[in-house]
């Protein structure tokens, strides 16, 4: 069994197909100083017979997705056109006197490798996306044939290194039963096509391409983020009656996903969702979010090479505040940095960019974009409920610091005379144990916790999650998380502020139940799993969590709260953690 990123829900069964990465063999070659026009000419040639390629496929995903999806082939027209690469070209072309598909291979292969090492989901993305515009205009260099997916017999589970966005537009759910990828995110291409299609899927594997051979049987487990690759018969027959479920609740949801997440003793839980881009807020909705507890906003920076204006960030923030009303909208504040590279903000390589200038600390030192976005989520304030938090707050001094510049941007509008919400709640993301040693005094100045439980698990226990030497040592249920989570509620509740968790956490069915009788006040969690865990919370009573919240917390070691959450939670509620 492999654990990934859920990108698309459902749960796939079928046959392999794997889908190999394409080999452009490009040859380095002296071009003659009496070729070089023409060389250059053949050049911009291939650029153009790309661009009219890119434009097709983006009306045909406009024509079956609508225009946010093919919105995606916008950012490859962008970096068809980028100047400095094709100068950069040009230019070893007519210096260095090498062939065009050399020249231009070179060039953008530089350009994604910066992407590459990005932690930014949104930067790799783009990694992605350069090297698709650099194989199509090779291609079309070398005059080779497009291989297709569209070809594809039968009915088969899709897996491969990763799917560029002209290979995931082609993607057939009549023929593409489940899709699992080595690389990728929740926001890569590979996810977003299968999300448009109805196709479950599971990104960011690593190493599922060789785990697999072609014509193995596998499954696909895009509500969990798994891949089971030759399940035995009874497991086969789990994952078809969890198959099932999942259909029966698909169809129900229409029915109860206006619902509110309330036990049977009558405990209400605030069940939100988290997005980063405003176009998944619909998606939130139509899941059952009750509002956006965590709306990442590093997008903004992240898609193209300048600053995001005021209006514009108003505009998107407005536009999701609108859509979730009356229900909170909660915006994080940026959180770039060091690990992000986006130049022109000043940010650069760092050697531990999770340790480094990022978060909060970014934003009080770049107190003029700061601001800007201080502005524009005030103004939002005005259609909706708006709250905003800050991320990787570690003292005192920060939150105080944070809190004066958002005054100074309510008075700055003021003077302006510009409409906005003056009742904005504002809180921190928890995510450092240092927050949670003086979570005392933060409590008495913040409006709200809210935990990152991916960030605190990694410093808390001092582990890299992507490091797969140590990864099996982020737990969870390591008895420091739980009692830090504990001490969060237990002193947010003292000082009578809510006390909410936005990290995968609670979007695990077990560890939700768990998190239920720790006292949590609010889940925001992805909108793929909304459903389970608003049926899980509909069925678990709140005294029965709290008991076993109470003892788990008491345990020793994870291995123990592991074994006692086995033992006790899965046998007790078999109707509702789908084994």
């Amino acid at each position: 069994m492999i654990r990934g990123i859920q990108a698309s829900p459902g749960i796939a069964i079928g046959k392999v197909h794997l889908f190999e990465p394409e080999e452009l063999h490009v040859g380095e070659r002296k071009v003659p100083a009496s070729e070089i026009d023409r060389e250059v000419d053949r050049f911009r040639t291939g650029l153009s017979t790309t661009r009219e390629e890119i434009e097709q496929i983006r009306e045909t995903i406009r024509a079956e997705l609508g225009e946010e999806q093919a919105k995606i082939f916008d950012a490859h027209l962008m970096i068809l056109d980028d100047v400095t690469a094709v100068e950069e070209t040009v230019r070893t072309i007519r210096e260095e006197h090498k062939n065009a598909e050399f020249a231009y291979r070179r060039t953008l292969s530089k350009i994604a490798e910066e992407f590459d090492v990005a932690e930014d989901e949104h930067f790799r993305n783009t990694a992605a996306d350069v090297r698709d515009v650099k194989r199509r205009v090779i291609r079309h260099l070398l005059d080779k044939p497009r291989r297709s997916l569209g070809r594809l017999e039968g009915q088969v589970v899709l897996i491969a290194h990763d799917l560029t966005p002209s290979e995931a537009a082609l993607l057939s759910k009549e023929v593409v039963l489940g899709i699992a990828t080595n690389s990728g995110g929740r926001t890569s291409h590979a996810a977003i096509m299968a999300r448009g299609r109805g196709i479950p899927a599971v990104v960011g594997l690593k190493y599922v391409t060789f785990h697999i051979a072609e014509g193995d049987t596998v499954v696909v487990d895009g509500n969990r983020g798994i891949v089971d690759v030759n399940p035995s018969e009874q497991a086969l027959e789990d994952y078809r009656r969890r198959q099932q479920q999942f259909l029966a609740l698909e169809d129900s949801l229409l029915v109860d996903r206006d619902l509110p997440a309330v036990t049977p003793d009558g405990r209400e839980l605030e069940l939100s969702a988290n997005i980063e881009m405003p176009e998944e807020a619909e998606l939130a909705v139509a899941r059952g979010a009750r509002g956006i507890g965590l709306f990442r906003t590093e997008f903004f920076y992240m898609k193209s090479a300048r600053l995001p204006e005021e209006d514009e960030q108003f505009e998107a923030y407005l536009k999701v505040a609108r859509l979730v009303s009356p229900h909170p909208l909660i915006i994080r504040t940026v959180d770039v940095g060091g690990d992000k590279f986006a130049s022109y903000l000043g940010t650069q390589r760092e050697k531990n960019p999770f340790l480094g200038w990022r978060g909060i600390r970014f934003s009080l030192e770049r107190e003029e974009i700061f601001k800007v976005q201080l502005r524009a989520i005030f103004r939002a304030g005005i259609s909706g409920n708006v709250k905003l938090m800050f991320p990787m707050v570690s003292s005192l001094d920060e939150l105080r610091q944070a809190n004066a510049l958002c005054k100074q941007a309510q008075q700055e509008l003021k003077r302006d005379g510009i409409p906005f919400g003056e009742n904005c709640e504002i809180g921190i993301m928890v995510e450092t144990p240092a927050a949670v040693m003086i979570a005392d005094s933060l409590a008495r100045e913040a409006d709200f916790f809210s935990i990152g439980t991916n960030d605190l698990i990694q410093y808390t226990l001092a582990v890299d999650r992507g490091n797969e030497k140590i990864a099996h040592l982020y737990d969870p249920f390591h008895p420091a998380i739980l009692r830090s989570i504990k001490t969060l509620v237990d002193t947010g509740h003292k000082h009578n502020i809510w006390v909410g968790v936005c990290g995968e956490m609670c979007g695990d069915p077990v560890s939700a139940v768990i998190l239920l009788g720790l006292g949590l006040d609010e889940f925001s969690t992805s909108p793929y799993v909304l459903p389970e865990i608003k049926t899980i919370v509909r069925s678990v009573s709140f005294a029965e969590a709290k008991t076993l919240a109470d003892k788990a917390v008491r345990l020793s070691t994870a291995a123990d709260v592991r074994s006692f959450v086995e033992e006790r939670i899965v046998k007790k509620f078999p109707h509702v953690l789908f084994p």
